[in-house]
């Protein structure tokens, strides 16, 4: 009875508190990791830069909902701890810190965390707050998709979580020991790489095994990359490399890109002249509206032989072109078709498919 009356006195007071809000919100909240399950370590972030208050202020936090530490029913707040530059954090997991399984956490209440900050003797209150508690992992799962990744607006300072799912990309399974991921921002012209004979960068890269072919990276770009924080982050552009535990990559994926907010997404275009092929003409393969640093390779199969070379231009992101002279190349070898495949320099495929050779009565 008497924890009753504490709590109903509680929000009494505090609803007599709010009406008269002593300490400003923050301007910003956010999450690092941007996708973590509830039994894993999580940091809440509070930029307080327009709070006029000292960098020793004692800023703690109230929370009750989907409940509260034991530590509050006593009266005392949780302290926040001051990282510098305005901002404050909280580090707990939080079945640990509210004493609760993950179903208790995500079935109680109405799907969000509700709190306050406050001072630490509780002179100094901010309105009401609130995060939501989202299931990111499970949603994922049930898209189906190759991969996703939160949060949408993503900085390069802030925390991006990527999600993959191995069982979406054909004949991926099974892990037999690790992912890792192989990446780049701005079309791979800041790389952090996967190198399989490097302790290091095996540790940095690999993946998170969260079950059932789920997997998830998290990373600050920042400090992964090792940009400055003033760093114009356009795209990341990352490809999945499993490791067999030995020393190269046993497979890897096609390349992904996540373009940052405000980009404008232009599409590639893919062309082979002329449409009609015999074996006395060149074939003109052209790409345009290139990524940065993309370099093109094309292999071509007719018959029993094999070319192979790369496409140029002297403006390689608007447009990149290969010149080949079929006469020349494959001139009665008695063939039906030739065979094109396009790569990048990551060995992600471009373009693949057959281009049939004409009669050269039959062009007309």
């Amino acid at each position: 009875m008497k924890k009753t009356i504490y709590i109903l006195l509680f929000f009494v007071s505090l609803a007599t508190a709010l009406k008269s809000q002593s300490l400003p919100d923050p301007d910003k909240i956010w999450i690092s990791p941007a996708v973590y399950a509830m039994d894993e370590e999580v940091t809440w972030y509070f930029d307080m830069s327009s709070a006029n208050i000292p960098d020793d202020f004692p800023l703690a936090l109230w929370i009750w909902g989907p409940g509260s530490p034991a530590w509050q029913e006593q009266g005392e707040a949780t302290p926040l701890v001051f990282c510098g530059d305005k901002i404050w954090s909280l580090t707990m997991t939080p079945t640990v810190f509210f004493n609760k399984t993950a179903d208790e956490l995500f079935n109680n209440g109405d799907g969000n965390y509700w709190f306050l900050l406050r001072s630490e003797d509780g002179s100094s209150l901010s309105g009401t707050l609130s995060i939501p508690k989202i299931d990111h992992v499970t949603a994922f799962e049930k898209t189906g998709k190759v991969f996703d990744y939160k949060p949408v607006d993503f900085q390069v300072g802030n925390s991006l979580s990527i999600l993959f799912n191995a069982n979406a990309v054909d004949g991926f399974m099974p892990i037999s020991h690790s992912l890792h991921l192989h990446s780049g921002l701005n079309d791979w012209t800041d790389v952090q790489s996967f190198d399989a004979w490097d302790a290091d960068a095996r540790a940095k890269t690999e993946f998170k095994d969260l079950g059932n072919g789920i997997y998830k990276k998290d990373l600050v770009p920042e400090t992964y990359y090792g940009v400055g924080n003033e760093y114009k982050m356009e795209n990341l552009v990352f490809i999945v490399v499993k490791w067999d535990g030995i020393a190269d990559w046993g497979g890897n994926t096609d390349t992904y890109k996540i373009l940052a907010e405000e980009v404008e997404v232009i599409p590639p275009v893919f062309s082979i002249f002329p449409q009609k092929i015999s074996e006395n003409d060149i074939l003109i393969i052209t790409r345009d509206n290139n990524d940065r640093n993309q370099q093109l390779s094309y292999t071509i199969t007719g018959g029993s032989k094999t070319i192979t070379g790369t496409l140029t231009g002297d403006n390689p992101i608007r447009r990149q072109r290969a010149f080949i002279s079929v006469s020349d190349e494959f001139k009665g070898m008695n063939i039906s078709k030739i065979s094109l495949l396009i790569n990048d320099q990551h060995n992600s495929e471009i373009y693949k498919g057959d281009i049939p050779l004409v009669k050269v009565d039959n062009l007309k």
